[in-house]
């Protein structure tokens, strides 16, 4: 890294709050007249920071690997999704183990949860990245979940 970079100038902003920290709902009266008044409250993705860091790849991949059991030394077999509070590493950790699954055809159904988990994260694409670099080298394929998913979206 440069000297004069701080690792801040690495960060980007949160996709959801576009870095204010604070997420806008305007107010409105329900068809029972209940009246629910604009709202402003901290970013629900960045949870209020209004930047995400790098990735640490680093971080993220000694997070795949299984230390003990059968699959020692190999991709987990199960990841638990993460709340908020276990810290961005842990979503991406998440979000990139189950869409190497996803992508290396062993569990196709689509990853809606690990979507979920990292709303509003700009380095999503680096996160695909790396879960299709898993997958081949896990699994052999990034396409075993595309090739499932196909027919479905009229991609055949």
């Amino acid at each position: 890294m440069n000297e004069c970079m701080s690792p801040l100038d690495s960060a980007r902003s949160c996709t959801q709050c576009k870095g204010e920290k604070v997420n806008h709902s305007k107010g409105f009266t329900s068809l029972d007249g209940v009246v629910y008044p604009d709202e402003t409250r901290p970013c629900y993705c960045c949870e209020g920071r209004g930047t995400f860091p790098e990735v640490d790849a680093p971080a993220i991949l000694a997070g795949l690997i299984a230390s003990k059991g059968k699959n020692k030394g190999k991709l987990r077999a199960s990841l638990v999704s993460p709340l908020r509070s276990e810290g961005i590493t842990a979503a991406r950790t998440y979000y990139v183990w189950r869409l190497a699954r996803f992508h290396g055809g062993k569990d196709c159904t689509l990853p809606i949860t690990a979507d979920m988990v990292v709303r509003g994260d700009p380095f999503k694409k680096e996160l695909d990245l790396i879960a299709d670099q898993v997958a081949k080298a896990a699994f052999g394929t990034d396409l075993a979940g595309t090739a499932r998913w196909a027919k479905a979206f009229g991609m055949i």
